[in-house]
């Protein structure tokens, strides 16, 4: 099983060209979700919001705020991170009564949690608040590269993209949102040719210490 794991990881690379006649099943979009759904983020928080996005129209708008990575287009679908620009006291009051619903305890039982949550985050600037909030997207997306590599899916992870072109066509200012990161998924093209081009790591000497 682990050398499986490793051949997977060995199997993914950024995809360059996607075969646009092959579609992700739902059953694979399904277990995605719920991967992303499972995702740790800092005090389990989850400031994020997942975009899975198959409408043509809107991807095509997008493409233009892409510099022409036509794998937005291509892709079977298109996946964006967004992130909250800040982190409302109201955010915090629904992740502790959601925790004492799931896990049948009184609320008041988590009222000092609370307290201290909320003082951590209210010392926070809006810039940090923000930066902080983006940094639990990177988390899901070494989830998602990991998960697709398992069910091989293709990704391209890009941080090349308009952030305020996305924002605006997705709608998400008025959300409190900003897109943070954008991963087509799907099926390599036979035609992309970096699909063969060996990895380029540092060795296991180089990138690792042992104390």
């Amino acid at each position: 099983m682990g050398q499986s794991i490793i051949d997977n990881l060995y199997w993914r690379y950024a995809t360059k060209k996607y075969d646009a006649s092959k579609k992700v099943s739902n059953e694979a979009i399904t277990i995605i979700k719920e991967a992303l759904r499972l995702v740790p983020t800092s005090y389990g928080l989850q400031p994020i919001k997942f975009l899975i996005i198959e409408n043509p129209e809107i991807r095509k708008e997008l493409l233009h705020y892409s510099y022409n990575q036509f794998s937005i287009v291509e892709a079977s679908h298109l996946i964006v991170i967004a992130s909250l620009n800040d982190i409302p006291t109201q955010e915090i009051d629904d992740y502790i009564e959601n925790t004492a619903t799931t896990r049948s305890i009184p609320i008041q039982q988590l009222s000092n949690y609370a307290d201290f949550l909320k003082r951590t985050i209210n010392n926070l600037s809006p810039t940090e608040k923000s930066t902080w909030a983006q940094k639990q997207a990177y988390i899901a997306l070494g989830v998602l590269l990991d998960i697709c590599a398992q069910l091989k899916i293709d990704t391209t992870p890009m941080e090349g993209f308009d952030v305020d072109g996305y924002d605006k066509v997705l709608k998400l200012t008025e959300k409190g949102l900003s897109s943070t990161l954008v991963i087509p998924i799907g099926f390599r093209h036979d035609e992309d040719a970096t699909q063969h081009w060996k990895k380029v790591r540092k060795t296991k000497e180089e990138l690792f210490e042992e104390i």
